[in-house]
């Protein structure tokens, strides 16, 4: 049991262990890739904002592909087929929220309350993808509620700039 594959899942899937906080450690998870993405809004500039949308969702992709192997047996990594030591799915799904939105620290803070309102809630389709095999499962109800919360984000987005540009104009 105690293979190296057993022990990159084991860290992996935890990202350094943070899904060993005592408890909510899915939002721990997510607030944890906030923090990454607000850092990478600084320094890695190429990968973040709408203008790199192909370099992001490489990015998406690889970190996908990454969590269905991480995530997969969780029974014998964790002991349960969905455990709440594994948060590397929500890093993804939490990243893909900001997938072509602007970052700063309203858009950080909205998209990341929306996806934890989708990935707790788990309205339709997202429940049902919870429902698929192994790390593909465990995976995909966050890619879901990712991608609600990306497009309700990008809704309120254009909201705002629609409202604002209605009272500047004088309406």
């Amino acid at each position: 049991m105690d293979t190296i594959i057993h022990w990159v899942r084991k860290i992996g899937a935890s990202c350094f262990f943070i899904g060993y906080f005592p408890f909510a450690s899915g939002t721990v998870g997510s607030f944890a890739t906030i923090v990454a993405l607000w850092i990478m809004k600084d320094h890695f500039s190429f990968m973040t904002g709408p203008e790199n949308a192909l370099q992001y969702w490489w990015a998406i992709v690889t970190l996908t592909a990454i969590s269905f192997f991480l995530c997969d047996r969780g029974r014998e990594t964790f002991g349960s087929d969905d455990p709440k030591q594994t948060v590397f799915d929500e890093v993804v799904g939490q990243f893909i929220t900001f997938f072509m939105i602007p970052l700063n620290i309203r858009t950080l803070v909205l998209g990341f309350v929306l996806f934890r309102f989708y990935d707790i809630v788990k309205p339709f389709p997202v429940y049902k993808l919870e429902e698929l095999e192994g790390g593909i499962g465990v995976t995909m109800d966050d890619v879901a509620a990712g991608i609600l919360a990306n497009v309700t984000l990008m809704a309120i987005i254009w909201a705002y700039q629609w409202v604002m540009a209605y009272l500047v104009i004088g309406g």
